[in-house]
């Protein structure tokens, strides 16, 4: 980029190496100087050009030694795990422990929680899958961790959609959702 005597002069005064007083008289006079022709507007490129240059082809430099130690280390890798299989030893892994699978009706809790979906077919596809539970993976959903911020949002979205529709939820077909919803789960309007 170039720049000029009237750059350096803006460049000093935002650094704060020049008060506002001084800035102004300084530039003034160079503006009066150079339109008067008594000195010429001279450019000159920016040293940031260079130092930019020589930052890329450092940072190039870096970038080139890391993705060669790295693909080194993969080398050693692949080499000792074929070394260890060559010689028939095998590493030692600590047996497996079996996954736990969430059941359906804490599942269902947590995906919708998780999902953040308050949309009416949301509402509807949650409450017919809720339905389909039986009264033990109910329970069980009941009695997860994720359970009560169910209630606690179901709550909390249906007083602030009453809220939205002031006098005219009796209409609100969102709100019916909401509340045949709270009604499916045993949701009592207030805690």
């Amino acid at each position: 980029m170039r720049s000029s005597q009237v750059r350096d002069l803006a460049r000093r005064y935002a650094t704060g190496k020049l008060s506002q007083e001084s800035y102004r008289s300084q530039r003034r006079a160079l503006i009066d100087a150079i339109t008067g022709g008594g000195m010429p507007l001279a450019y000159r490129e920016e040293e940031r050009a260079a130092k930019r240059s020589r930052f890329n082809s450092r940072l190039f430099g870096l970038t080139a030694v890391v993705l060669i130690a790295a693909g080194m280390g993969v080398v050693l890798v692949v080499k000792h795990s074929s070394a260890r299989h060559a010689s028939g030893v095998q590493p030692a892994m600590p047996p497996a422990a079996p996954a736990t699978p969430l059941a359906a009706g804490p599942a269902l809790v947590r995906t919708f929680i998780d999902a953040d979906d308050w949309t009416d077919g949301s509402l509807q596809s949650f409450g017919r899958r809720w339905q389909s539970l039986g009264s033990d993976e109910q329970a069980k959903a009941k009695d997860s961790l994720m359970y009560p911020r169910l209630v606690s949002e179901v709550r909390q979205q249906i007083d602030s959609e009453k809220a939205v529709a002031g006098s005219n939820s009796a209409g609100d077909l969102h709100l019916m959702e909401l509340q045949k919803l709270a009604k499916t789960l045993g949701v009592s309007a207030a805690p």
